[in-house]
This record gives structure tokens, C-alpha cells and sequence, in this order.
């Protein structure tokens, strides 16, 4: 069969991009190296902004919501920041992922399971795909295949995302704890705290370049935690940011989500990122396909906020940890936690919390009823 583009990597990335595709009558293969459901390592953390741009209710596959932020500075000076809203759904992040798979099989996306990339070679009017399962030709392919993306690899024109690392596990718990962020207990990071329900998911990451964490570091900063019994499924992920820094397209290959390093620098949040640039991505094909534009130049276009949002992000990221004494207490300001809830609830992005501060009074958060529809 012919396909209009073909994606590679079949997470929220990937599926946000198939899923738009679809939805405007293209044709798509979505190709992974593993069959679904499968574990990711990931905090599966669902911002507001993030379950608004999922292109369908996701209420299946949450576990718990949270309405209230715990902070602390490595384990001490906590606070609780009371949001005025939910700002945060909870989800195991391979529940997730099978689940927008299969809302996109539905759509009417062929998927197959394909190990390994050999070569990737692209023309003036297609992209010629080689793996272990044989040849694939499509007029545009677009990479959604993680961090250490092989679409990347294959095509050195892209080059390389900055590397950040996060290490997790699951840790039973006879009651859940509220959501927490831990800052500096891993350099230029922070240790995190997400109740699922039935067990938190803990974890330690750091957006420091190079910077690895190991199991016993996890272990030992689990065991703080009161009641916690063994931690399972203890994984490490690399995290893909300072996308800003590097091309993400060419003429037929577009990049999103960790591929294209589009973690948020402060918080490593990727899924919001994922959806949003997936749904560029998607956009870009799609009017290429019917006007003959370039398909780059419109996804550089849609990226373009995406980025700017990112690169303010960094800054600002960038200073709090190097001066975490100074930052960690301006988070103790009335109207800093009021700011960071507030749009945290309504939606935000870090970026438009900043552009609408005058507003954010005068907002009102969405209901989660209409995010999350029965």
C-alpha cells in the first residue's frame, strides 16, 4: 500500500501526528520497534494544556487527579501549593500509550512492528526507508522515536538534541502522598513524587548534559519515603532538550516530541510538547501534500511558538538552578505560587503564564468534566 507519510515511533508524538493525518483522509503507517503495550519510562504526568490537546478523552487511562503541589529543597522546607483547579492527571505512561495507539488504529492507521532502521535516503520527491522487515518509500516521514531517535541518526542534516536523564520506579504505598517536586536532589533537577492510585511513581532526573543517576541513588532517595515497601520496574530514560539549538526538518523528514528535544527544561515535562508539535508535524504534511509548499518551511512556522516558549523555559531554568537558594525562595512568595497554579490550571504553557501574569486573576480554569468527558 501507498502511504501518504509514515511515522516512526508510535508514542503521543507519534499518534498525535497520525491521528491529525487521518482526520484529514491521509494515509498512514506507524512503525515501532516494540509491539504495545510496553513499559516507558516516564513520570506520566498529564498537564491541562496537554489533555486539551489530545484529540480525544483520555478519563480510561487516569488513575488520579491531583488539585495540590507539594515543593521542597532537597527533602526540606516543603511547601504545598493549593491550586484553584486540577493541574495535573495522573497516568501510567504505558496504559497511555497503548490507549492513543489504539484510538489511532481506530482512525485508520496500519501498524507495524519494526525493530531496526537501517538507512534512511531522502530525494526530491519521497523518503526511502531500510530496515530489518525490508524497504518503505513515502513522500514524508516524520520522527517521533524518542531521545536517542535512530531518524535522527540516519539523517546527520537533523544533528543532536542536548541529553538530559531521569531514572524511576514504582514504589506500593498504603496511602497516597500529593504530588511532589524535590528541587536539587539531582544536579540541575529535582526528585519527583506522583501518586497512580494504588502506588507512586518516584523518581530522580537532571537536565545537566551528561549527567547519569543509578539505581542505588534512586533507592536511597526512595527510602525516605514513609511506608514504602521495594521499588519495581526501576528504569532510566534519557530526555531530549534545547531543541531550539537544532534543525528539526528537512524537506520531507520532520522531527517532534524528544526527538526533536522539546522537554520542558525546568520540569522535563515531554508528553504537552509531543502532542503539540505531532499535531504540527501533521498540519505541515497535510498542506504540503495539497498545495505543493514546503513542508518544512510550514512546520518551521507552527514550531515557532513551541520553541520560543522552550528557550524562555531554559533561561529562566538556567538561573534557578544555578542560584537554587535564591530561586527556591522566590517560590515562597504569595504571588509566585498564586501565578505558577493558577495557569498550571487554566492551561498555560510556561511561557503564556508569563505573557498573561496581568490576566491570570481574571481567568477561570476549564472544567475537568469537559477535558475528560465520560
Amino acid at each position: 500500500m501507498e502511504y501518504d507519510a509514515i511515522v516512526v515511533g508510535a508514542g503521543p508524538a507519534g499518534c498525535a501526528a497520525a491521528y491529525d493525518l487521518l482526520e484529514r483522509k491521509r494515509r498512514v503507517l506507524l512503525i515501532d520497534r516494540h509491539a504495545f503495550p510496553r513499559h516507558k519510562a516516564c513520570a506520566g504526568g498529564l498537564t491541562i494544556k496537554t489533555l486539551r490537546a489530545l484529540r480525544y478523552p483520555v478519563e480510561p487511562v487516569i488513575r488520579q487527579v491531583c488539585t495540590d503541589l507539594v515543593v521542597a529543597r532537597r527533602s526540606r522546607a516543603r511547601r504545598t501549593f493549593r491550586g484553584p483547579g486540577p493541574v495535573c492527571a495522573m497516568t501510567v505512561r504505558s496504559e497511555l500509550d497503548d490507549y492513543c495507539l489504539e484510538r489511532t488504529l481506530e482512525r485508520g492507521a496500519d501498524f507495524r512492528v519494526v525493530p531496526r532502521l537501517r538507512a534512511i535516503t531522502e530525494s526530491a520527491t519521497a523518503v526511502k526507508i531500510e530496515s530489518m522487515d525490508g524497504a518503505f518509500e513515502t513522500p514524508f516521514l516524520i520522527g517521533a522515536d524518542g531521545a536517542q531517535s535512530r531518524v535522527r541518526r540516519l539523517v546527520p542534516r537533523l544533528g543532536r538534541p542536548a541529553l538530559g536523564f531521569a531514572i524511576e520506579g514504582l514504589l506500593p504505598l498504603p496511602a497516597m502522598p500529593p504530588m511532589e517536586f524535590d528541587f536539587g536532589a539531582a544536579p540541575d533537577g529535582y526528585g519527583w513524587v506522583f501518586p497512580k492510585g494504588d502506588h507512586a511513581n518516584v523518581g530522580l532526573c537532571s537536565m545537566r548534559s551528561g549527567e547519569t543517576i543509578d539505581r542505588a541513588e534512586l533507592e536511597a532517595y526512595a527510602a525516605r519515603i514513609p511506608g514504602g515497601a521495594r521499588l519495581s520496574h526501576v528504569t532510566g530514560q534519557f530526555i531530549g532538550f534545547g531543541g531550539w539549538k537544532e534543525a528539526c526538518a528537512t524537506e520531507r523528514i520532520l522531527v517532534i516530541g524528544d526527538a526533536a528535544g522539546l522537554a520542558d527544561p525546568l520540569l522535563a515535562e515531554g508528553i504537552y510538547n509531543a502532542v503539540a508539535s505531532g499535531r504540527a508535524a501533521a498540519t505541515a504534511v497535510d498542506t504540503a501534500l495539497a498545495t505543493g509548499r514546503s513542508a518544512a518551511s510550514i512546520f518551521a512556522d507552527r514550531m515557532r511558538p513551541i520553541l520560543a516558549d522552550l528557550r524562555s523555559c531554559w533561561r529562566d531554568a538556567r538561573a534557578f538552578h544555578r542560584h537554587l537558594g535564591i530561586g527556591y525562595a522566590a517560590l515562597g512568595f504569595a504571588l509566585t505560587r498564586y501565578a505558577l497554579m493558577k495557569g498550571y490550571a487554566c492551561g498555560l504553557t510556561y511561557g503564556g503564564s508569563k505573557r498573561r501574569f496581568p490576566l491570570l486573576p481574571f481567568m477561570r480554569p476549564p472544567s475537568l468534566d469537559k477535558l475528560l468527558p465520560t
